[in-house]
Order: C-alpha cells, then sequence, then structure tokens
C-alpha cells in the first residue's frame, strides 16, 4: 500500500519536548507521502487529502516495543504460572515444532496485533532459525503486515530431538551465516520498513568464532545487535564484559532484561552508550529480577526502554508494560519507607517517565530517534489515534491525555494506527494487508489481501498442529534436560528460603 495524504483535524496532539516531556496541544497533523509536514492548528488543505476529524480523539506517536518474539502467538493460553525454567521447553525451544507455514501465519497475527495495540515498531528477537526457509517465512509476514521492524536473524538454540531432549551441538548452523549474508543483499524489505539487525545470545562461544563472525556481519552492513542479558555463573565474564573485551559492545547494542546488572556492567553499558530493553510483566511473572528500567539500585533509566517480550504470555500492550513498570517500582520504593514506619513524600517514579520509556526512548533504544518515537514535522508518519470518550478514557483523557494513555487505556481505545504514512487500522478496526508475491508461497492462499478474518482459520489450523507435537513430549524429562542445555543448577530450584 502507498502513502497518500492524510489531514488529522482538530485533535488532541502529543508532542515531546526537548526534555522528552510530553505535552498536549490543540492542533492538526499534515501528513504528505510517509512524513508528517505540518502540526499547527487550522491547516488547509486541497480537496484530494482525507480529511480525517479527530475531535475528541488524543493524537500521539506510535509505541516502540524493543524486544519482542513476534512468531510465537500459537502458544498463548500455556503460560500463565510458568517460570522462565518452564518456559525454556514450552516456549523457548518450541521454535523446533513450527514448520514456515506455521511462522508465517503466527509471525503475521503477531505483527497484526502489535498495530491493532497502537505499537508501530517493533524489534523482533526471531529465535526461530531451524532452516533457511524459516526466517525468510518471518521477514515476508512482518513486511506484508504494515509493521515497522529491526528483524533480529538469530543464532539459536536447536533441538535435534524430544525423546531424549537433545540440542544440535553446532550453535551456529552450516547453512546460517550464509543465509544471513543473502538477507542483507535483500534488505531492506517492505518498502524499507523491515530493516535487518541481529539477534545473538551465544556470548559462550571463543574469541576465535566471535571476533571473525562478527567481522564478516559488520561487512554485511548490519548494526542493530540485541541480545537477552542474564547474570553470568560465577566466574564467568558477563555478556557485556565479553562484548566490551572483543570491541563490540557499542551504542547499537541492544541488552534484553538486563535484570541485576553488576556495577561493572552499567559503567561499561553507560561508557559504550548501550540500550537496555526492559519487559517488566515477564520478568516479574518469570523471576527474572527487578525490572531494570526503573530499578532504584541500578542507575540505567537514561539508556533503558520497554519491550513485550512474549506475547504468548502478556498482553501485547505497551501502555500496559508503563503501568506494569511503574506498579512494580512504586511498590518496591515505598515498602521500604513503610516497614521504617515512614511515609514517602512523593509517589517513586512519574507517569511521564513511563511514558517515554515506550515512545521516544525506544525509539532512541535503536538510533531512530530522529525518525519515530514522537510527532514532529520531519518525522515518519507513525501515528495513533485513540478515543477519549470511551469508557476507559473519558476525563483522564480531558484532565491529562499522557496519564489517560498510560494509566488507563487499552488496545480497544486505539481507532486508528498509522505507520510510514498508510493507514492499517481505522475506526478501531485492522484494515486488510496486501500479499506479495514473496508472501503467497507461505499463505498459500491465492489472494491478494488479507482481512484478519481470514487469518484466524490458518492460524487456529497451525495453532492445533503444533498442539499435537507437543502432546508427545514428556516436558518433566524435558525441562530436566533443558536446564543442563541451558546452564541451571537443578540443586538451586526450592520451594521456599
Amino acid at each position: 500500500m502507498a502513502p497518500t495524504s492524510l489531514l488529522l483535524k482538530n485533535g488532541t496532539v502529543i508532542v515531546h519536548e526537548a526534555n522528552d516531556h510530553a505535552k498536549a496541544i490543540k492542533a492538526d497533523v499534515l501528513v504528505q507521502g510517509n512524513k508528517i509536514t505540518k502540526i499547527e492548528p487550522d491547516i488547509e488543505v486541497s480537496s484530494d487529502v482525507e480529511c480525517i476529524d479527530c475531535t475528541d480523539k488524543i493524537v500521539a506517536p506510535g509505541f516502540v516495543d524493543t524486544h519482542r518474539h513476534m512468531y510465537t502467538i500459537g502458544l498463548r493460553g500455556r503460560h500463565g504460572d510458568h517460570l522462565l525454567t518452564d518456559y525454556m521447553v514450552q516456549g523457548i525451544l518450541q521454535s523446533s515444532n513450527y514448520e514456515p507455514t506455521d511462522i508465517f501465519w503466527g509471525q503475521l497475527a503477531g505483527c497484526m496485533e502489535a498495530i491493532n495495540a497502537g505499537t508501530t515498531t517493533v524489534v523482533d528477537h526471531s529465535h526461530l532459525n531451524y532452516s533457511e526457509e524459516a526466517p525468510r517465512a518471518a521477514i515476508a509476514a512482518t513486511a506484508t503486515s504494515g509493521l515497522r521492524s529491526v528483524y533480529g536473524y538469530c543464532f539459536n538454540i536447536r533441538v535435534d530431538s524430544w525423546s531424549p531432549l537433545t540440542a544440535n551441538p553446532s550453535f551456529i548452523a552450516p547453512w546460517a551465516v550464509n543465509t544471513l549474508e543473502k538477507l542483507s543483499r535483500e534488505a531492506p524489505f517492505g518498502d524499507g520498513r523491515v530493516t535487518l539487525g541481529l539477534a545473538f545470545d551465544g556470548w559462550f562461544l571463543p574469541k576465535e568464532v566471535l571476533v571473525p563472525l562478527f567481522d564478516q556481519i559488520s561487512k554485511m552492513g548490519i548494526k542493530h545487535i540485541t541480545t537477552h542479558h542474564m547474570p553470568p555463573p560465577p566466574g564467568v565474564p558477563s555478556s557485556v564484559e565479553t562484548m566490551e573485551a572483543y570491541g563490540l559492545l557499542t551504542s547499537s547494542v541492544l541488552l534484553s532484561h538486563a535484570n541485576m546488572l553488576s556495577p561493572n556492567d552499567i559503567s561499561l553499558i553507560k561508557k559504550r552508550k548501550a540500550h537496555i530493553s526492559s519487559t517488566p510483566s515477564v520478568e516479574l511473572q518469570m523471576a527474572m529480577g527487578t525490572p531494570a528500567c526503573f530499578d532504584s539500585q541500578r542507575d540505567v533509566q537514561a539508556c533503558s526502554s520497554l519491550g513485550l517480550d512474549c506475547h504468548n504470555v502478556t498482553l501485547a500492550s505497551i501502555p500496559a508494560e508503563m503501568r506494569a513498570a511503574l506498579a512494580n517500582a512504586r511498590g518496591t520504593e515505598h515498602q521500604k519507607f513503610l516497614s521504617a514506619g515512614k511515609i514517602p513524600a512523593r509517589a517513586y517514579k512519574t507517569v511521564q517517565e513511563a511514558y517515554a520509556l515506550g515512545t521516544i526512548q525506544g525509539a532512541r533504544a535503536i538510533g531512530f530517534e530522529d525518525h519515530i518515537g514522537s510527532l514532529a514535522v520531519g518525522k515518519l508518519a507513525d501515528i495513533i489515534v485513540l478515543d477519549a470518550l470511551s469508557p476507559t478514557m473519558i476525563c483522564g483523557a480531558q484532565q491529562d491525555p499522557v496519564i489517560a494513555i498510560v494509566m488507563h487505556s487499552t488496545p480497544a481505545d486505539v481507532l486508528m494506527t498509522i505507520v510510514d504514512g498508510v493507514v492499517r487500522k481505522r475506526d478501531g478496526k485492522l484494515e486488510p494487508v496486501a500479499v506479495d508475491h514473496g508472501a503467497q508461497a507461505y499463505a498459500g492462499t491465492g489472494r491478494s489481501s488479507l482481512r484478519w478474518a481470514d487469518v484466524v482459520k490458518p492460524l487456529l489450523k497451525s495453532r492445533n498442529a503444533i498442539q499435537g507435537r507437543l502432546d508427545q513430549i514428556d516436558f518433566v524429562e524435558a525441562k530436566r534436560a533443558a536446564m543442563k542445555v541451558f546452564g541451571y543448577d537443578e540443586s538451586k530450584i526450592v520451594e521456599s528460603v
């Protein structure tokens, strides 16, 4: 779909000031092509510009999600009580049970779900790389959806057998680097919306493997590196320390989670201007530690952003993550006062700080702050329109639109989502997506476009097929074996402390 000219008329427009403070102004927003060309009151336009009445509506920048696994929607409904040790087997390693068509439908549904919730940009850590076709299916679906994405091509642990659970001894598949090189020559995808990055967790590999590998990757023109960062075992360098030692820690590195950072890690992150993606809902559920973005013991908020991580586990809503981050941080900090018999003088952290994490700071984390993350003349037209009169937003939106978005909004309040100047959700409903030639091989429909209703049936068929494969797994034995693969000390798992 090609961008057209749009005028968002008479809305309450959220703009960011130089210090990342977001404020509401009454204005029109003119979009020409894929860019914002004017933000001011009473813009006059010619008759060929589509005018959209935004009276009693909030016009805001699309949310930026800096850590998501986009293809996993078919696993939804099974993780409500899972910790990370459970999720390793029933979530992460289940990519082994996905065929390319499963990946396509799961990825397309996940991307459309993001757009539905007002998320316009996602960093996708795509740990599904079992064949040369797997990432191609994911990229085709992302391009089809209309979402903006940094597609994190992943070298991941691969399951060879489930009975017993056996991991492939080669962390980097023989074909994986060549496939990445081919994709780098074809990138970007989806009219430039989908750029190619690297999702990498193999910092345990020796220097003689890592340094030449990243030399190759640099020559491919790939800049974005995203990685899961967890505390290392005693005596083992952290991934941050390894990257620093090999000259790989730069401002293009995005550390997902990064809970329980060491003082040295924090110093290196700040020195190299690297970034962090906190995913509060999943981290809090799965015993991964205090979300780094608002951790009072570790001053990394300025380089932090927000992600969903697993939309098969939690609601795919960046405002929901803003709320989770605030609630956890406030509960933790306020309890210190209460335990000392005192009352805090003010709430810990602010709504404004939470809003910045999911908008402009998310854009900054991936080096896109000059293009997305806020509404400004010259920036790309990644815009959402929310209903200020909905049952969840009314009165709050009139009092303080930013507070209303952070504390009250749901995906249902997002009436319109515009990505790269193209309307992808209108009047509260997803628009059909165009199926190009590259996606036809996976969609197998022969259709030139797909509505959400057209995605439902093949998605559920895929879900049922995946469930059939899961039914053959002994998860008790698989979990025990997976813990060894991931380096867990089983003796540390206890019922109480």
